[in-house]
This record gives structure tokens, C-alpha cells and sequence, in this order.
């Protein structure tokens, strides 16, 4: 169904540049809500055409296999409830006379053109027009970054450009090296920088060349990621962001990145093996694992708290990854269900934030008592994220953990060290600021906030409920797809 990839991905140009040109508020608003809509059920049927008949295309320039669907499945999910919370939450923003009209229509412009680089990276089958698509939402997220304008907005904003382009241009050398090495076996075409084709031809492939070309992917889209050390863009970006796009970082941009780096070590697997591309993830896993953990107990401002526990969640799925087998498995499964938790969570930190007008997490206490939407959200994304049971992370870092004690037990208890600190250092924070007595009062929230706030929590959660307890034969079916394609011969799936 090829018109399903087409109005996926060019739904947010049109309604990003019709929310810039209509005037009036309403109207926004409505274009925004069809978005939603339109989002969450392209993203389903082209998964559900891709889950039959193994690929979709739209001409020469969109194309998607599995492992793009998946992708679609997440961005169109999350992007759909993001952009109803953001019609709630910046609604708020204007009825406080914090937001002009005018700038309003901006932030909706920009969001969406953000959702749709993004649409477009996933589905693409050309090496150098997924690294373009890339590039464009690193623009559009550094100007919504600092959209609020504050001195530490800006800060934040300009700290992601720079570190961002610095890891773009390592990203761009190594799309280059992928190309040197394949132009030699398909010709000076684009052919040479098809996915489908690099696949196809990786055992032919210089292993230096290769070898390298993984390296720049993993630095450059590792920078995006907030793999450990490329991190430090991470926290500030996440806290200073209006609270909608803090949680299209981390449920989507930070998935988008891994996106990158998996295709790159798909054709690197093929060429030389998987044991290179493995032994640098697994390593860089366990680094912002236990980076992640350690400052979850320092951390004074809730938004940076999940920052960091987006670094901790995107090293686990790297562990998955690096490891192979059942650990891939469990490193996509891990991706959708992190999407879904940390979005989940930002949706409440961002109620919290529009009632107090602070982010200090020794000030906020008793939400479930005073914000039990905010308070339940937060409450209910701790425990997913912590890794507790029936949620669908629970199951992915036990596959990872059995794929690590298969691979090696010093490797299975380094992880399960890490990840026991990383589990009571969060929920400890989690629990601190859901139970016990509400501190300060400050301002309520109004109706249209609540509701539409209400509702993409509401479906997140019944997404994370469900999928925790049963996995779709289509998600099954794209599951094992991507397992195909990111494994190499003699891996066992």
C-alpha cells in the first residue's frame, strides 16, 4: 500500500505548513488532531503491509522493509500522542499568556517538520538520503530546543548544534567510506548506496574500509543517540526543551540514531563478521549503563533524571544489539516499549512543570495526591522503566541477560549489577516524588489541558499494558523480519 508510506510521511510537511499559514487557534488545533489520526493509522498499515508482503514502496525515493516499519510503528505511535499532549500542554501555555498566537503556530510548524525527518530517514533504502533526512531533524530540534528562549534554552540549543554536527560530519565519513568501498563493486551509481544492494555485496566489501566506515557511524549517530561518552548534549537538550519535544527526544530521536547505527552494522556483520560491530557495542552498552545509573541519585531536576534514564535504556538495547541472537530480539523490543515509558513519563514531568513553574525534584512530593494524572503517569512509567514485571521491558533485559550469560557469565553479571543499581536508584527517585504528602500548591491546570494530556497517556499506557501481556502475530511477524536482516550466518535468531 504504497499511498499508506506517502501519507505517513508527507502528512506532517502539509499540516506542519498549514498550521504556519491558518490564523486561527481552533483551526490549529483541529489540523493538529487530524495528524494524530492520520499518523497512527498510516504507520499501522504500512506495518501491516510490510508484516505481508515484506516491503513497501512509494516511487524511487520511499521504500521500507522491516526494520522501517518498525521505526514507523514507534514515530507514528508516540508522534501521534506527542502531538496531542503538545496541543494540550502549549495550549496551557497561551491561555497563560506565556505563548503568542503567532509563535504557537511556529512550534507546531517546526514539530511537524521534525516528524517527518524523521519519517523520512526510517524509509529510505539510500544510504546518503537517510544521512540528509537525518541531518534536517537535527535543525529542526535544535530550534525547538530553544524555543522557550531562555538564557539556558539557547545554551542548551546551541550545545546540541555543535555537538550534533560534529557527529553528522563523522556519520557523513562514514557514509562516504560505505560508498568508496562499494563503487568498486556496483559501479559509480546510486545502486552503491542502496541498502538492499550494500547486503547483497558486503562479503566483497574492503573489511578496512568497513571496519572504519562502522566506526564514524557509531561516533557520528552515537553523538545523536546519547551513547556514553557522545552524551553530554543529553540532559541539558532534554530539561531546557518544551516538555512535548523533550519527549520526542527521547522516544524518537534517540531511537531514530540507533536506527543509523544498526544498518551500518548490518553491512559491517556481513563483511567481517559480527564479533567487531558487537565487542564496540556491547562495550559502549555497558559504559552508559553505568554512567546512567550512577547519576540517577545526583540528579536535582526530574526532566534530567529521565535524560538519563534515556541514556540508561538506549545502552541496554545497544548491550541487546552488540550481543546478537536472542539479544536483538530483545534490543527491538526494547526500542518500542522505552519509546512508549519515557515519552509517558515526560508527559507527566511536563503537567508537573506547568503547575509548579520549577523542575526541582526536592519540591515535588505526593503527585499521586495532588496530580493523580501527572503523579500516575510518572508512577506507572518508573515501574516500566525500572523493569518491573508485566511490562514489556521486563522481558526484552531478561532476553538480554540470558543472551549475555550465553555469551559469557562475567558479561550476564556486570550487566545485572549495573542494571540492579540503575533499577533502585530510579524507582527511589520515582517513589520520592509520587507518594507521600503534597508539597506546594501551585496552579492548577485547566480542562483542555488535562483532557488532552489525559488522553495520550491513556493510549501509551494501554499500549505498554497490552503489548506487556501479549505481542500481536503482526509486531511478532516484523519482529522476526528485523531479526533476519540484522543477523548474519550462523547466528542463531
Amino acid at each position: 500500500m504504497a499511498w499508506s508510506l506517502l501519507l505517513l510521511v508527507t502528512t506532517p510537511v502539509a499540516v506542519g505548513v498549514g498550521s504556519l499559514l491558518l490564523k486561527d487557534r481552533r483551526a490549529v488545533d483541529a489540523l493538529q488532531c487530524v495528524q494524530a489520526g492520520a499518523l497512527l493509522a498510516s504507520a499501522v498499515l504500512v506495518a501491516g503491509s510490510v508484516a505481508v508482503a515484506g516491503g513497501v514502496s512509494a516511487g524511487m525515493l520511499l521504500q521500507a522493509d522491516a526494520l522501517s516499519a518498525w521505526l514507523d510503528v514507534i514515530i507514528g505511535l508516540v508522534g501521534s500522542t506527542g502531538t496531542l499532549y503538545a496541543v494540550g500542554y502549549m495550549g496551557e501555555e497561551i491561555d497563560r499568556g506565556h505563548l503568542s498566537l503567532m509563535r504557537y503556530r511556529r512550534f507546531f510548524c517546526l514539530f511537524d517538520l521534525y516528524l517527518a525527518a524523521m519519517l523520512t530517514a526510517v524509509n529510505q533504502e539510500n544510504i546518503a538520503l537517510m544521512w540528509i533526512a537525518v541531518e534536517g531533524s537535527t535543525l529542526s530540534a535544535a530550534l525547538l530546543i530553544g524555543f522557550e528562549r531562555s538564557k539556558a534554552a539557547l545554551e542548551a540549543g546551541w550545545k546540541f548544534v555543535i555537538l550534533s554536527s560534529v557527529g553528522i560530519a563523522l556519520a557523513l565519513f562514514g557514509t562516504i567510506l560505505v560508498y568508496y568501498s562499494s563503487e568498486h563493486l556496483l559501479g559509480v551509481s546510486s545502486e552503491a548506496l542502496r541498502w538492499s544492494q550494500l547486503y547483497r555485496v558486503a562479503e566483497g566489501l574492503d573489511p578496512t574500509a568497513i571496519k572504519l566506515a562502522f566506526i564514524f557511524a557509531v561516533i557520528g549517530y552515537g553523538t545523536k543517540a546519547g551513547v556514553v561518552p557522545m552524551h553530554t548534549w543529553l540532559p541539558d537538550a532534554h530539561a531546557e526543551a518544551p516538555t512535548p519535544v523533550s519527549a520526542m527526544l527521547s522516544a524518537n530521536m534517540l531511537t531514530l540514531a540507533v536506527y543509523a547505527i544498526l544498518r551500518f552494522k548490518a553491512v559491517t556483520d556481513r563483511a567481517v563478521g559480527s564479533a567487531f560491530s558487537g565487542s564496540l557495542l556491547v562495550g559502549l552498552g555497558l559504559l552508559s549503563l553505568a554512567i546512567a545509573a550512577a547519576f540517577f541519585l545526583v540528579q536535582r531536576e526530574y526532566k534530567r533524571l529521565f535524560a538519563y534514564s534515556s541514556i540508561e535504556h538506549i545502552g541496554v538495547a545497544l548491550l541487546g544489539f552488540g550481543i546478537g541472537g536472542a539479544g536483538t530480539f530483545a534490543g527491538t523490543w526494547h526500542l518500542l516499549n522505552h519509546a512508549l515509558a519515557k515519552s509517558t513519563a515526560f508527559y507527566g514531568a511536563g503537567l508537573v512543570f506547568l503547575r509548579h513553574n520549577h523542575k526541582l525534584l526536592d519540591r515535588v512530593t505526593g503527585l499521586l495526591g495532588q496530580m493523580p494524572l501527572a503523579g500516575g503517569a510518572i508512577l506507572i512509567a518508573g515501574v516500566v522503566l525500572a523493569g518491573l514485571p508485566p511490562f514489556g521491558l521486563f522481558a526484552s533485559e531478561v532476553l538480554i541477560a540470558v543472551a549475555a550469560y550465553t555469551a559469557g557469565p562475567e558479561l550476564a553479571g556486570a550487566f545485572l549489577v549495573l542494571l540492579a543499581l540503575a533499577f533502585a536508584t530510579l524507582l527511589y527517585q520515582v517513589l520520592r516524588m509520587t507518594l507521600g504528602s503534597p508539597g506546594e500548591a501551585g496552579r492548577a491546570l485547566g480542562p483542555r489541558c488535562r483532557l488532552f494530556a489525559g488522553v495520550a497517556v491513556g493510549i501509551n499506557v494501554a499500549v505498554l499494558g497490552a503489548i506487556g501481556l501479549y505481542v500481536p502475530p503482526g509486531l511478532e511477524t516484523l519482529l522476526k523480519s528485523v531479526v533476519t536482516i540484522l543477523a548474519v550466518t550462523g547466528e542463531a535468531p
